[in-house]
């Protein structure tokens, strides 16, 4: 397209998620450059040039970026999907004097104690909380805010050292994992929020949010919150979906976030939604890459790369076609060495399966997870109805096989 011709769209990372936004860019006709440590990344395939640093080393990849911008070819927006490095994208953006959040409602969309600082100014309904970094510290949260809590590293993600604690016998060693977690040695412990939980994808444009898709996250765990998975679109109710988005705005309004993605983790509670952790970026976890366009028909990855452009977003990009269910999951098998793995050629004979990531192979050591890392694969499926997806994934969990000993 003549609006995209000669211009050239930095993506940070090239992990499997950002590897979307990657191929996105390339059939707009972009060229891309992308950032990442593993040289090995699957998005370096697929781009015009790579640049070896590590996503979360700002200072790196700003002097990265203005050397590639003088001596290579000139970078006309930065972006990332799914991955929280939006201190980096900032970064590079405020050098370049690009379209981007600034860094510091990166730091408020990234820092969770900052964070929750922004959420109590500016009474965006959110759990109460308090910053530690030692027991004492630990122990007079407990005493303030009551048990149960929950304890999470300050600056960390998919849910890497949190947990909920329900006796207090168990906070030296929560502590401990959380601060391990943590890159700045400090962790937040809040209430715990009891109800559904949400994923929630939305586009700001020139300070106007945008609603993309709510996903019913499937949490599982009494101790540690594994996500099993998420289904899009949610099946709360239309009031419940106006309620969620008022508190969304709030808190993207409370973050300072005026132009480009914005993702939430949310819970319905007693009283009313509230809000979790929010990113300046779009969700990862296969929402915003998979599930949300195959179950509405919206391109909203390539909405943000037009954000990150500087171009007028096209509402057409980010109005639904249709109203499909699209349901993600994981399949996490019995901890051991992988023996197999069974059934997988059979999977394309299976109504509305679309996708499997597997990420081990035979002879692999499976751990116990404790977050949301280190699934042995996921799985993605589409179909007209929920009860046909449902029924989908079924079938896909009875099929895959990942056998341990």
């Amino acid at each position: 397209m003549e609006k995209y011709r000669g211009k050239l769209v930095m993506i940070i990372g090239a992990g499997l998620f950002q590897s979307v936004a990657v191929r996105e860019a390339k059939k707009l006709g972009l060229k891309v450059l992308a950032t990442d440590m593993n040289p090995n990344a699957v998005g370096f395939e697929f781009c015009d040039y790579k640049g070896l640093v590590s996503t979360s080393d700002i200072s790196a990849t700003v002097d990265f970026a203005i050397k590639f911008n003088r001596d290579v070819h000139q970078i006309d927006g930065v972006l990332t999907v799914g991955t929280d490095v939006s201190r980096t994208v900032a970064g590079v953006a405020q050098a370049l004097g690009l379209v981007g959040v600034s860094p510091e409602t990166a730091l408020c969309a990234t820092n969770k104690a900052r964070m929750r600082e922004c959420f109590f100014k500016n009474n965006v309904p959110a759990p109460k909380w308090m910053e530690v970094s030692t027991l004492k510290e630990a122990e007079d949260a407990i005493t303030l805010l009551g048990l149960p809590l929950v304890i999470k590293p300050v600056d960390n993600m998919g849910a890497r050292g949190v947990r909920k604690i329900v006796d207090e016998s168990d906070l030296a060693q929560a502590l401990e994992s959380a601060l391990e977690n943590s890159r700045t040695g400090k962790a937040i412990i809040e209430e715990y929020m009891e109800g559904p939980e949400l994923s929630v994808d939305t586009m700001v444009y020139n300070g106007e949010v945008h609603l993309l898709t709510i996903a019913d996250r499937h949490i599982e765990g009494d101790i540690y919150f594994v996500e099993k998975g998420h289904t899009v679109p949610s099946i709360i109710s239309d009031e419940t979906k106006k309620e969620v988005f008022e508190v969304m705005k709030k808190g993207i309004k409370a973050v300072g976030i005026q132009n480009g993605a914005s993702k939430a983790d949310m819970k319905i509670t007693k009283d009313g939604p509230k809000i979790g952790e929010i990113t300046a970026r779009l969700s990862g976890g296969y929402h915003s890459q998979y599930t949300d366009p195959l179950a509405t028909g919206m391109r909203s990855i390539k909405a943000a790369i037009d954000i990150a452009l500087g171009l007028e977003l096209d509402l057409d990009d980010i109005t639904p076609k249709r109203n499909y269910t699209a349901c993600e999951r994981a399949v996490i098998p019995a901890s051991g060495r992988v023996k197999a793995i069974e059934g997988i050629d059979k999977l394309n004979d299976i109504p509305g399966f679309k996708h499997i990531f597997v990420h081990v192979n035979v002879g692999d050591t499976v751990y116990p997870v404790i977050s949301n890392m280190g699934k042995s694969a996921n799985i993605i499926c589409c179909a007209p109805t929920r009860a046909e997806a449902f029924d989908c994934v079924d079938k896909i969990l009875k099929t895959v096989r990942i056998i341990t000993e």
